[in-house]
């Protein structure tokens, strides 16, 4: 998956030792507490709308409210976990981005060599191009 390749090629260090580190397990920490907030807490049920729709057509009931006890939990925490790990590297490839802007004109002051012509270049624009818009 691409959203995990920071971590899979180890790109990226937490660095406890950092102030950047510390931010990224104290806003980790409160995303998965934030989802377990939600997960635990017992409110007033509110029906928007009745949802009796039993798209597999099954006669054996739902699993009871033990099992929900024991999924929930883990699907929040799956969930605080995936999107901690989306953020991350979507600020990476932002930062990422902004870096190249800047440091790709410093590097290359040929003007001739930034323009497109039909050959890879090109190509390779108009591939990226669509995988950046839906970021």
């Amino acid at each position: 998956m691409i959203t995990s390749q920071p971590f899979d090629l180890r790109l990226e260090k937490v660095g406890l030792g950092t102030k950047g580190g510390k931010a990224k397990v104290v806003v980790t920490l409160m995303g998965i507490g934030g989802a377990m907030i939600l997960t635990f807490y017992k409110g007033v049920e509110i029906n928007i709308w009745p949802t009796k729709f039993d798209l597999l057509h099954r006669a054996v009931p739902p699993l009871g409210e033990h099992a929900s006890h024991i999924v929930g939990p883990l699907l929040a925490i799956a969930s605080g976990f995936s999107i901690a790990i989306v953020l991350i590297t979507a600020l990476i490839a932002m930062m990422g981005s902004l870096q190249g802007i800047v440091y790709a004109p410093c590097m290359e002051r040929d003007w001739s060599q930034w323009k497109l012509g039909r050959d890879i270049r090109l190509f390779t624009v108009a591939w990226l191009l669509p995988q950046y818009v839906v970021l």
